[in-house]
């Protein structure tokens, strides 16, 4: 099991280049294949989902992740290019 997430990447600095590690705390204490993320939605939206969450007595992550693997479900994606 991993433990710590890091990125390593290479910056000129001082006119020189140093390594530098970055921990990902979006990794922390969470299982593996989650992480965290901000994203903003409509109020309505999100007073349904707590409304929702609450009756079915569901936590809101439990409510998200159904939702969008619902919404996913045999949609095909191809993978993005990061430059």
């Amino acid at each position: 099991m991993i433990e710590k997430v890091y990125f390593v990447y290479k910056v000129y600095r001082h006119n020189h280049w140093q390594t530098m590690v970055l921990n990902k705390t979006s990794q922390e204490g969470l299982k593996d294949g989650w992480t965290r993320a901000t994203f903003i939605l409509r109020k309505d939206y999100l007073e349904k989902l707590k409304a929702s969450a609450y009756w079915e007595r569901k936590k809101i992550k439990e409510m998200i992740d159904e939702a969008l693997r619902l919404y996913l479900k045999g949609k095909k994606t191809k993978k993005r290019t990061y430059r």
